[in-house]
């Protein structure tokens, strides 16, 4: 094999260690599929929906324990009780493999805006102004983003109501490490740069606690171009 040869073999190792490592990488293609493209709404009355779900049978499980009753026996209350968390738990089950979170990753789409590019570090500093509503916590069901370096969950009040809100967690910026080419071709198309996270939802239910857990998994951080469906960067979060 020619010196050349060997040399740019070298090269390309090398290139695509630093990618890993550092968050550098050639834009490469991806194959996309409906779901790796939500919108923050869709994901939203996605979330809605299946934490209204688990809320209504949280409370409905909440009623027909209740408390001992005046004529029932101790060992007739925890049949009843253990019954009624089997057909609860049942209930969501059936629901998680109807929605396929058993399987099923979400792919939210989160802006990204180029702030500033140091073509000395090749380091662009790149923010995502996007916020996702999320439902928030409740004393029947508590939801959670489980800790990770990027994305975050946070209650504030808007206009007097109570929101919650899921976002990129960057202080302040993203340090996107990126040769100038890839920078400036980044730049030019700016309008299609996104942040894609990749979520998983769990519905959960204790045996120790009445309260149930409504879990919003992120599970992989990407930056592309919604245009040209390329990856430029991304990292596992779980």
């Amino acid at each position: 094999m020619k010196e050349s040869v060997k040399h740019l073999i070298w090269m390309a190792l090398v290139g695509l260690l630093m990618g890993i490592g550092t968050g550098e990488s050639k834009a490469q293609g991806t194959t996309a599929v409906p779901e790796d493209n939500l919108e923050p709404g869709e994901f939203t009355a996605i979330l809605k929906e299946s934490w209204s779900f688990l809320k209504d049978e949280t409370d409905s499980l909440a009623k027909i324990v209740g408390t001992k009753l005046e004529f029932e026996t101790a060992a007739e209350f925890e049949k009843r009780a253990v019954n009624a968390r089997s057909q609860y738990l049942s209930k969501v089950t059936r629901y998680v493999k109807e929605k396929k979170f058993d399987t099923r990753v979400l792919g939210v789409l989160f802006k990204a805006r180029l702030v500033e590019y140091n073509a000395d570090t090749q380091v662009y500093n790149v923010t995502s102004p996007t916020l996702v509503e999320a439902p928030y916590n409740i004393p029947q069901v508590v939801t959670d983003v489980p800790g990770n370096p990027y994305v975050a969950l946070a209650d504030s009040i808007t206009k007097g109501y109570r929101t919650s809100s899921i976002y990129l967690n960057f202080s302040p910026y993203f340090r996107w490490r990126a040769n100038r080419d890839t920078a400036r071709a980044a730049k030019a198309d700016e309008a299609k740069m996104y942040f894609r996270i990749r979520f998983r939802v769990e519905l959960q239910q204790t045996s120790t606690s009445g309260s149930a857990k409504f879990t919003i998994v992120p599970q992989r951080l990407m930056l592309i171009n919604q245009r040209t469906n390329s990856v430029y960067w991304e990292q596992a979060l779980r």
